[in-house]
């Protein structure tokens, strides 16, 4: 077992408290039981909490391009291909998705245990439409 700073657990405890779910224990677990220890154990704890955050951002400006589109748009909800557009649209994306990559974000953000987008299921994964039920709120 590996020892890490009190800064990293308290980042740690403050991410597990304002994002229920986003710490997955099976992927922390082998940044404290790898070697090297201490220092470098601490710097991988740190990597994977910055990592969490990233994909958070990703997942709320998902959400908001979603809201933003249909507010925009007034219809009721959109298509995979409409939001890939839109997030490209924007001149900052988080990072770079394919098409695919997008449509199982969406598809996990409609997901009853989050309940941020819902869907509407089509004939095949690019007939799939989805619309915002709430936000993903990020203290950055």
């Amino acid at each position: 077992m590996n020892v890490i700073r009190p800064e990293t657990l308290q980042r740690l405890v403050e991410l597990k408290a304002k994002q229920p779910g986003s710490i997955d224990l099976l992927q922390l677990k082998p940044c404290l039981e790898q070697q090297p220890f201490g220092e470098e154990a601490d710097a991988k704890v740190n990597r994977y909490i910055d990592d969490v955050r990233e994909k958070l951002k990703v997942r709320a400006h998902l959400i908001k391009i979603v809201k933003n589109r249909l507010e925009i748009t007034g219809v009721e909800n959109a298509g995979v291909e409409a939001l890939h557009g839109a997030y490209y649209a924007n001149p900052n994306p988080p990072q770079p998705l394919n098409l695919q990559e997008m449509h199982e974000i969406l598809i996990e953000l409609s997901s009853p245990l989050t309940g941020f987008l819902g869907r509407i299921k089509g004939d095949d994964w690019r007939r799939d439409r989805f619309y915002f039920l709430r936000d993903l709120l990020l203290d950055d």
